[in-house]
């Protein structure tokens, strides 16, 4: 690198911090709204109860309320409600959840359960003096009533029973339903049962005296995002997924690494520290329409009604971190991981979210009502968007672009196949080829085009012989040509641009498909992890795939088949650049190589059905060019 070179870096460096400091200096993000509190002045005929001194409103001082051990007024009572679909475990300190298992879902030897191991119970309410003690006034394994009594009298009354949604209970949508209706009985099968994920909870608060009382802001804890263990380990590739969702006028996705430092991408230059604790204010300061944690595949998902928003939510990370403030385990930091390379037990992303509302006012011998929503369960589109208040948003399948106009129509056949074959392996290889036979026109032109490309290239190396030293001529000669044969260099770029959009919509909609979760087909143990036939521990790190080699069967056809359709298409141009192009399939096979079985394989049957069409391209004879006359 030549001094001028090295002059305009270093303005670049300087320029980037500078502007980074500019920007907090000038720009400053807004300081977080503390919580309203409409409170009623202490007059005779009015109470005002004051929160405890640890708790405070402030969203910048206010930590996840943790459920430590109190001295309740009567021993703590745990009740357990379940349904085919899930097990409730609640406990009467807080009338809160302890955990949730999920009955439907497997993982090691037993099920999925929400909330294990979490630093607070789900609907644990923080904010209310004596909101610790509850006794037990009535429980049925359909539902659970308990009370408690608050300073000035309020009489607190909380109920759990589960949700009724006949459109989210089949998890389908209404088509789907209809048609697995119609397959039950012709097959002489029973329909699909209804599976209840969803719990109404419904908090009374009675003020059987003569005064008003206002009772302060409160927060409710959703409890802590669950980290999946894969073969009984943590996979460090699903940090992008576990966090806390939730839905403003938008949905946001608060991951572990929102928790790290900040840092100039490619120099590394830090431009803040970690943080324990982020406020949704300071990402949007707008009431939250609902609040989640979740993980891959499930979500815990608390939905005040309409007219008691969420004021404001935070969310709090309770991880170690290294020696340069990163998150064990999400850093550089080697001591994180085991001798296998698999990160240590314990050092699973601990994140939690809480809901902070602001404070109610109970009149003289009046009643009111909270009434809250709380889903947990497996996070599948249907069931989540028919629930209302745009809840299909947690699958963020419009991360970045609206993909969700593919995913969902996408979905729906898969799961139609599905309904007919039960078995999404081969509802994932009749889904690919609808897709090809979509798309079977527009690869026929770019074949069309490679073809006029092939019958031109006897004219083509003519012009390089003729001018090898002069590349800026032969670059216009070679143009010149193109245009006076009506050949288009670009045709064959038409199907790879249709197939982009697909391609991301699939990966997003079966990286997140907790449909495949566990389904097998052939080898494949499970459509959502890679289709490892033996693993092999590594004396080091490879790049995109880790500490252990896992003998993976798909990426490797894709590669085979990807190399194989590159050999077979005509190559136009520079030998060199082409002969490097055609081991790219290589490069993409690092990047791919543990991908989710289902991605795998829609890609080896997209590409040997395109093997097929261009070996029938082939076939065909060369067109017969002739030069288009100039117009005088």
């Amino acid at each position: 690198m030549d001094r001028t070179s090295r002059f305009g870096v270093f303005i670049c460096i300087f320029l980037l911090v500078g502007l980074e400091i500019a920007m907090e200096k000038f720009y400053p993000a807004p300081p977080p709204k503390p919580a309203s509190a409409a409170t009623t002045p202490a007059t005779p005929t009015a109470t005002t109860i004051k929160a405890p001194a640890s708790i405070t409103s402030a969203p910048t001082s206010t930590a996840i309320n943790k459920t430590e051990p109190v001295a309740p007024i009567a021993p703590e009572v745990t009740t357990v409600i379940e349904n085919p679909a899930i097990k409730v475990t609640l406990t009467s300190n807080g009338a809160a959840i302890k955990d949730i298992e999920l009955k439907q879902h497997r993982e090691g030897d037993g099920h999925v359960i929400l909330n294990a191991d979490a630093h607070s119970n789900v609907l644990d309410l923080a904010g209310w003096p004596g909101a610790n003690a509850f006794q037990v006034k009535s429980s049925s394994p359909d539902g659970v009533v308990y009370t408690a009594d608050l300073p000035g009298g309020v009489k607190w009354q909380r109920s759990y029973a589960f949700g009724t949604n006949h459109e989210s209970d089949t998890g389908m949508s209404g088509f789907l339903r209809k048609v697995s209706r119609k397959i039950a009985r012709m097959v002489g099968q029973p329909e699909t049962a209804p599976m209840i994920y969803n719990l109404d909870v419904q908090d009374t608060l009675t003020n059987p005296g003569t005064t008003d009382v206002t009772l302060p802001a409160y927060s409710l804890s959703v409890g802590r995002a669950e980290p999946l263990l894969v073969r009984k380990h943590y996979q460090t590739i699903s940090n992008q997924y576990l966090g806390s969702g939730w839905y403003t006028q938008k949905f946001y996705l608060t991951t572990i690494n929102n928790f790290n430092p900040s840092s100039i991408p490619i120099i590394g230059i830090k431009t803040s520290d970690g943080k324990d604790l982020i406020t949704s204010t300071s990402i949007n300061d707008a009431p939250l329409h609902w609040l989640g944690v979740e993980n891959q595949f499930f979500a815990v998902l608390l939905t005040p009604s309409s007219d008691h928003p969420i004021q404001h939510a935070i969310f709090q990370c309770f991880n170690q971190r290294d020696s340069g403030g990163y998150i064990l385990g999400t850093g550089s930091d080697s001591g994180a991981f085991d001798e296998e390379h698999y990160l240590l037990p314990g050092l699973e992303p601990d994140i939690e979210a809480a809901a902070f509302f602001p404070s109610v006012s109970v009149p003289a011998g009046q009643t009111v009502n909270l009434n809250y929503g709380l889903y947990a369960g497996p996070k599948e589109f249907n069931r989540l968007d028919a629930l209302g208040d745009n809840q299909g948003e947690l699958m963020n399948y419009d991360g970045v672009l609206p993909f969700s106009l593919l995913i969902v129509p996408m979905l729906t056949v898969l799961k139609f196949w599905y309904l007919i074959f039960k078995n999404y392996g081969v509802a994932i290889i009749l889904l690919t080829l609808m897709i090809k036979a979509i798309t079977w026109p527009l690869q026929s032109i770019a074949n069309h085009s490679g073809k006029r490309m092939q019958a031109l290239a006897p004219k083509l190396k003519e012009l390089q012989a003729k001018y090898k030293d002069q590349p800026e001529q032969l670059q216009k000669e070679t143009f010149a040509m193109y245009k006076d044969y009506g050949v288009n260099p670009f045709g064959g770029c038409l199907p790879a641009l249709v197939q982009m959009p697909v391609f991301f919509s699939l990966y997003f909609m079966l990286m997140n498909a907790v449909e495949l979760r566990g389904q097998h087909f052939l080898w494949i143990h499970d459509l959502t992890q890679p289709d490892s036939v033996v693993t092999f521990t590594l004396p080091f790190i490879l790049p995109f795939i880790g500490g252990h080699f896992s003998l993976n069967l798909l990426p490797i056809m894709v590669t085979g088949l990807t190399m194989v359709m590159m050999r077979m298409t005509p190559q136009i141009g520079d030998p060199s650049q082409a002969k490097i192009a055609q081991y790219m399939p290589l490069v993409f096979l690092f990047i791919f190589y543990n991908f989710a079985a289902a991605l795998s394989l829609y890609y080896v049957i997209n590409n040997a059905v395109s093997i097929i069409q261009i070996y029938r391209n082939l076939k065909k004879p060369l067109p017969d060019l002739q030069r288009k006359p100039k117009k005088k």
